[in-house]
């Protein structure tokens, strides 16, 4: 499914109100780029998505509730691409699922699903210094009508990352503050999903 921009961009704004202007170049970024920075082998993704679903888990276990009550209700997958060819598999729902299978085998189910479809959406994906360019131009203007407190702090954001060729950004602190992202980028079409169906999400 494709979207506009715009509407991929008033999407996660109501979902994460308290979008920064860092995490909107963040959004763009990840749908012209996709997970290349983070994928230097298969065997990191890998231990990385291990060590994090852990984590996860532990802190699902031991504060569900106050977790459940702070952080917004995230579907699996999250457009981020207006091509809808990348999208955002949230890792919470992985974790969240688990109380219907064995925790170990289903974590490296996980792990070994997730990582391929990084490593090879990563060798896939070849986004363009130029299309980044366009999006933030757009992202900006559309910035000033929806976000406007974030627009001209956009606009200094693409004016700057253009000398380095738009390198990956951080999440603001009050978006991972608010929020706790937890998530990989992955191209649709790499998403299993007989996995999606059969877990019911």
């Amino acid at each position: 499914m494709s979207r506009s921009l715009s509407a991929i961009l008033a999407l996660h704004l109501q979902r994460y109100p308290v979008l920064r202007a860092s995490d909107v170049y963040k959004l763009i970024h990840q749908g012209v780029f996709g997970p290349g920075h983070l994928v230097a082998s298969e065997q990191r993704a890998r231990a990385g998505l291990k060590v994090e679903l852990q984590e996860l888990a532990t802190r699902v276990k031991g504060q569900r509730a106050r977790v459940a009550s702070q952080s917004p209700v995230k579907e699996l997958i999250e457009e981020i691409d207006p091509r809808g060819k990348l999208v955002r598999v949230n890792l919470g729902p992985l974790v969240a699922s688990q109380s219907r299978m064995e925790t170990a085998e289903y974590r490296r189910q996980n792990v070994g699903w997730v990582a391929e479809a990084m490593v090879e959406s990563a060798a896939r994906v070849p986004g363009t210094p130029e299309q980044m360019r366009r999006r933030l131009a757009a992202a900006v203007g559309w910035c000033r009508v929806n976000l406007p407190g974030e627009a001209d702090a956009l606009g200094r954001l693409a004016f700057t990352t253009a000398e380095s060729g738009y390198p990956a950004m951080h999440h603001s602190l009050t978006y991972r503050r608010a929020y706790r992202p937890a998530y990989r980028v992955v191209l649709m079409s790499c998403v299993r999903k007989e996995r999606v169906v059969n877990s019911e999400w």
